[in-house]
């Protein structure tokens, strides 16, 4: 048997090689590969890299091959093929993708407007065996978009009810989430991409921000807006409004509701405004006014602004008044009198004004007693009206309050304020130079100072009273103090009758005068002159029987009596229609003396 088959296997070898035979296919039966050695293999030279670009830029993804041959290279996206580059003919090129964004550059793979969906890996493969690869990684920046939950841009509750407001944000890398409400604070806590607001209040109405950002590009945001249901709430603009007859006036009140309330006006005791007379408006800043354009005397009263929708209503209350607006004072608070005090004032008032009603107060008072009082008002062409009033006998350096309301025939202003004044406070000043008129020359006043001290020294030595300096109100000068002026003060001026042939001083000579005194009163003058022509300051002058008026303060003037005529000059007086006899007294004498001495004094002094 085995060798019968083995002359059935070389009959067939030979039958086949022979040329013609049908089993001579001139192939061989035998097939195998021809091994290429390592070293003429294809080599990949650039290495795997992860690239990052921004939405909508291009991005060149290198492979670099070394020994390409007959060796094909292709291009894919994780398992999609891009386009196949096969063995080394450009011609060989084939473009799998119909994405026209996907170039060529040799043997790298080129993307033009890269896309968020183009965030992938991909795949450079030469196709030998096994494959050689490489692995580029590319990230898409894509700038941040959010929008809210189920795309509810409104989200509305009633008063007391938790709602949470979501929003979806979307971007890579992955954007942060903040939220912000326009023109208040946050009402709940924030959790991400949550906000929960718990029992809600109508003051958590309005529209709440939802912020992304992920540093690319600019951030994005939405706005959810939340309405709260809440009854209305009312709130007048003014609370009085101010008028007169034949005036215009407006009344308004600010309406906060949701939904929208409806809004009426009324008289109090719920009588409708009269609709035909009165303009009613309504603005954007949810502002009602009730307008009058010419007020009469029976528009005069309360109006009720009503407000209601169907979770409740409110009111608020307007008085269309018109007495007089409170009193605006315009004094400084700082007097410049020390126990006198002037205030000025005005009030605005669309009536005359009938009487000002004032109290005021000592500070010191402990038992803050105010003392009361009434001036009469004022009429004005407009409506503005002013007034002043002088307080006297007050404290040197002491504060006041001072309360005023005016009133007109529709009633009596409001009070408030309280206004304080403080008196001028002589005491602590000590240098004469604290006195030195504005611009004077500082070495006269040193040289008026040296005239007086030699006039109190003179007086001194004649035996005669010290006197005292003045200022020009007749207000006591602390720094020229040298005695005490009030006698002075108390001498009242007395015109002196001119008669004929009295030239000398001696004739003015009081009746029982000692002629010692006017010596010694002549020395003192004549003495007080010498000293201001060695300063360069004016001589005094007692004056004669015409000019015998010797100056004093504020335009005052003392004059010498003429004393009683002798027997010769007797008849001459008879016939004069001016003669007049004089007496005077010791304590007269002695105060005229002390006047002359104080004006000379006081002409030195403001010179």
């Amino acid at each position: 048997m085995f060798l019968t088959v083995l002359i059935i296997v070389c009959c067939y070898d030979m039958i086949s090689s022979l040329p013609g035979s049908p089993w001579n296919t001139g192939e061989s039966d035998y097939y195998y590969d021809v091994l290429t050695p390592e070293e003429t293999l294809p080599v990949i030279t650039t290495q795997s890299q992860t690239f990052t670009v921004d939405l909508g830029d291009s991005v060149l993804l290198p492979c670099d091959v070394e020994a390409r041959g007959e060796f094909s290279l292709t291009w894919r996206r994780a398992e999609e093929i891009l386009w196949i580059l096969r063995e080394h003919s450009d011609e060989s090129f084939v473009k799998v993708t119909s994405d026209p964004r996907v170039e060529r550059v040799r043997t790298s793979l080129k993307l033009n407007d890269v896309q968020a969906a183009d965030q992938n890996t991909y795949i450079c493969e030469v196709s030998t065996q096994p494959p050689r690869t490489l692995d580029h990684s590319l990230s898409v920046r894509v700038p941040p978009s959010v929008y809210p939950a189920h795309n509810r841009s409104v989200v509305i509750i009633k008063m007391g009810s938790t709602v949470t407001l979501v929003c979806h944000a979307s971007g890579n890398p992955m954007p942060n989430i903040t939220w912000s409400l326009k023109g208040g604070s946050l009402p709940g806590p924030v959790d991400r991409a949550n906000l929960t607001v718990v029992k809600a209040r109508p003051e958590d109405n309005g529209q709440y921000k939802c912020t992304a950002d992920n540093g690319v590009g600019q951030p994005a945001s939405t706005t959810i807006t939340l309405q709260v249901m809440h009854p209305p709430k009312v709130r007048e603009e003014k609370k009085e409004v101010y008028t007169g007859v034949n005036f215009d006036a407006t009344l308004a009140c600010f309406v906060d509701a949701e939904p929208q309330a409806q809004v009426k006006w009324y008289r109090v005791g719920d009588i409708p405004v009269d609709p035909l007379r009165l303009i009613k408006g309504i603005d954007t800043n949810k502002r009602y006014s009730l307008q009058f354009e010419r007020v009469q005397l029976d528009d005069f009263g309360y109006y009720t602004c009503n407000a209601s929708n169907y979770m409740g209503n409110s009111s608020a209350v307007v008085h269309l008044s018109g007495r007089p607006k409170p009193v605006r004072y315009f004094s400084s608070t700082q007097g410049d009198k020390n126990t006198s005090y002037t205030l000025v004032w005005d009030v605005v008032s669309y009536a005359p004004i009938l009487t000002y009603s004032i109290a005021y107060r000592n500070e010191s008072d402990m038992e803050d007693q105010w003392v009361n009082f009434t001036v009469p008002g004022t009429t004005s062409s407009s409506i503005y009206h002013s007034k002043s009033h002088t307080f006297t006998q007050l404290d040197p350096g002491a504060t006041y309050y001072v309360k005023v309301s005016a009133k007109n025939e529709f009633g009596e202003s409001d009070i408030n304020e309280t206004f304080s004044f403080t008196t001028f406070n002589p005491a602590g000043t000590d240098s004469p130079e604290d006195y030195q008129a504005e611009g004077q020359d500082p070495n006269i006043d040193i040289q008026s100072g040296d005239i007086v001290s030699e006039v109190d020294r003179v007086s001194k030595s004649q035996g005669l009273p010290t006197p005292v300096i003045g200022d020009a109100d007749g207000s006591e000068v602390p720094k020229r103090t040298v005695g005490n002026l009030t006698e002075v003060e108390k001498i009242q001026s007395r015109e002196v009758p001119t008669a004929a042939g009295t030239d000398s001083p001696k004739d003015y000579q009081a009746e029982g005068e000692d002629p010692s005194i006017n010596d010694q009163f002549r020395n003192i003058v004549s003495e007080v002159d010498g000293d201001s022509e060695s300063q360069g300051l004016p001589t005094s002058v007692t004056g004669d029987a015409e000019t015998s008026a010797i100056p004093r303060t504020e335009g005052e003037e003392i004059h010498l009596r003429k004393k009683a005529p002798t027997a010769e000059s007797a008849a001459v007086q008879d016939d004069s229609s001016s003669a007049v006899t004089f007496t005077m007294t010791p304590a007269e004498k002695r105060a005229q003396m002390i006047a002359l001495v104080t004006a000379i004094s006081l002409s030195c002094f403001f010179l």
